[in-house]
């Protein structure tokens, strides 16, 4: 249905006019009595695994950026993902980059998109996720920092947003990685990224409950880099990394380089990052003790994708643009996938 429907419908769309309707949406669906339950019938498969300390129904979740304000995530949790990721939160709300931001390449399998942390702000996401309370799936939460915030101040922003959602999530992430913020991917550097990973390793250690912190890197971090944050993760004991996140690369798209320049800066996210991402979970993995998981996020498009990404030592997956071109039977196929 969605193949031959709905995705025929949203494709006709601008892309970010798609996924407001999607999202809006979803909304509906909450308020239909026994939509969720459904839609858990037909798409929710089970293989539960414990991870970080968490049970998972399944290894598969929805990557940040598709339900930037938590308001859905119950729906999506319901569409079959074992976990549901939201933000990037930032303290205050912000429209994001100008517009047009969003872009497909159908041919590709791919988007880019330089958003740029559209979101309403922590205060707006912390009402929507205080109505999950009681929920009954895994809820992570991805920080970032307002773009106006210089990085020699960033720190302050991540502890604000880590504090005001650190009890209604079940896992943090810190992204530092986005390539659509301004200077963003400086945090990266030895310095700065090793004072925030000390800041939130003290800030849970003074919480009454022990939550799993993840770092989502970039995919075109140098080899040194690569180094200095598992030598960080493993001194400031966070528990899992994202590998990864978009690229500015454009490697692997089949267009002319005029329609590759026409679209202008952001980030490559789909089919074409599959090949260096396996490669780069494959070195990270061998590289971090095996308490430490890997969250494989890249162009995972299909069940024998899904294979090698455990095969390279993936702990759990995370699909965003897959989703966007097949819906959510690609859920419950990567599901079913036992290891």
């Amino acid at each position: 249905m969605y193949q031959t429907i709905l995705r025929p419908v949203l494709f006709r769309l601008d892309p970010e006019k798609a996924h407001h309707l999607a999202i809006n949406s979803c909304q509906m669906a909450q308020f239909i009595p026994g939509m969720k339950k459904l839609l858990s019938m037909l798409f929710m498969h089970q293989n539960p695994v414990e991870v970080m300390g968490l049970k998972f129904p399944n290894r598969i979740g929805l990557a940040a950026g598709l339900d930037k304000n938590a308001q859905v995530a119950d729906i999506f949790s319901a569409l079959g993902f074992g976990f549901v990721e939201v933000g990037t939160i930032t303290p205050l709300g912000q429209p994001g980059n100008p517009k047009p931001r969003l872009f497909r390449i159908p041919k590709d399998n791919a988007l880019i998109n330089r958003m740029g942390f559209n979101n309403k702000g922590l205060d707006a996401a912390k009402l929507k996720l205080e109505k999950y309370a009681k929920r009954n799936f895994i809820l992570g939460g991805n920080i970032g920092k307002n773009t106006l915030t210089d990085n020699s101040l960033a720190i302050n922003d991540y502890s604000l947003v880590i504090d005001g959602i650190y009890n209604f999530v079940d896992y943090v992430v810190l992204n530092v990685s986005c390539p659509n913020i301004a200077n963003l991917s400086h945090l990266q550097n030895q310095e700065y990224l090793g004072a925030i990973m000390d800041m939130m390793y003290d800030y849970r250690k003074h919480t009454n409950y022990h939550k799993p912190l993840i770092l989502k890197i970039s995919p075109d971090l140098q080899p040194q880099n690569i180094q200095q944050t598992i030598e960080l993760m493993q001194q400031y004991k966070f528990d899992g990394i994202i590998v990864s996140n978009t690229t500015t690369s454009r490697k692997g798209l089949s267009l002319a380089q005029s329609d590759i320049e026409a679209m202008g800066n952001g980030g490559l996210s789909g089919k074409p990052l599959f090949k260096d991402n396996l490669s780069l979970v494959r070195e990270i993995r061998m590289k971090l003790p095996s308490e430490v998981s890997v969250i494989a996020c890249g162009g995972i498009f299909s069940v024998d994708d899904a294979r090698q990404m455990f095969d390279a030592g993936a702990n759990l997956l995370q699909i965003y643009t897959s989703f966007i071109y097949k819906g959510p039977t690609i859920v419950k196929e990567l599901a079913k996938l036992y290891m």
